[in-house]
C-alpha cells in the first residue's frame, strides 16, 4: 500500500493511483527530452546523454534539400503518398527491399494508430522503428529501447510536407542499423 492509502484508507488509494499516473507521466516526458539527441548520439554509436535536469521538447527531422522528403511540392520520387499504398504496406515494402537481410517483424498499436517495425539480424534485435502520427504523445517504447541499448527511430506518416521518400526512408533507416548507405543495393 502506498503511504496515502495507508493514512486515509480507500480514499487514499486513489491519491496513490493518481500519484502513479503522475510518476508514469513525468517519466514520459523525460523520454522526450533526449529524444533529438538520443538520435544525433545514436548515428554516431555514442551512449546516450546523462539527466542533465532540463526539458527540452524540440523535435529535428533530417532535413535534405527541399523536395527530397521535405517542402509544400510532392517530389516525384516514389514516396509514401503517391505510393497507392497504405502508410503500413509501404514502410513494410521499402524495408523489405532495401534491407532484404533483415527480418522485419511489424506489430500495429493496439491503442491509437501506428505501426512497430523491428529489425532483427541473425535473431538480435537491431532497431525499433515508429511510424505513428505526428500527434502522438507516446515515448514509452524509445525510453524502453534506450535502457535496452536498441536504436529507436520514429516517422510520422502524416506530417504536412513530409513526403517520406524512399531514399529519405532508406538512407535514415540505414544510418540506425549501422550501414554505410553504399552498401544497400539500389
Amino acid at each position: 500500500m502506498g503511504l496515502f492509502a495507508n493514512l486515509f484508507g480507500n480514499a487514499g488509494k486513489d491519491i496513490d493511483g493518481a500519484l502513479d499516473k503522475m510518476k508514469d507521466l513525468a517519466d514520459d516526458l523525460a523520454s522526450v527530452k533526449y529524444a533529438d539527441e538520443d538520435e544525433k548520439k545514436l548515428l554516431n554509436n555514442q551512449p546516450a546523454p546523462a539527466d542533465s535536469g532540463s526539458f527540452s521538447a524540440t523535435f529535428t527531422e533530417e532535413e535534405g534539400p527541399s523536395g527530397d522528403s521535405w517542402g509544400p511540392t510532392m517530389p516525384a520520387e516514389p514516396n509514401q503518398f503517391n505510393s497507392g499504398l497504405s502508410y503500413q504496406d509501404y514502410f513494410s515494402k521499402v524495408f523489405k527491399e532495401a534491407f532484404p537481410e533483415y527480418q522485419v517483424d511489424r506489430e500495429e498499436y493496439k491503442q491509437g494508430k501506428g505501426t512497430i517495425f523491428t529489425f532483427f539480424l541473425n535473431g538480435q534485435k537491431k532497431l525499433v522503428t515508429e511510424v505513428v502520427s505526428c500527434s502522438t504523445y507516446r515515448y514509452a517504447l524509445a525510453k524502453k529501447c534506450r535502457q535496452e541499448g536498441i536504436p529507436h527511430l520514429r516517422y510520422y506518416y502524416d506530417y504536412d510536407g513530409w513526403w517520406n521518400t524512399e531514399s529519405y526512408v532508406v538512407r535514415r533507416t540505414a544510418k540506425y542499423l549501422g550501414i554505410d548507405i553504399k552498401e544497400i543495393k539500389a
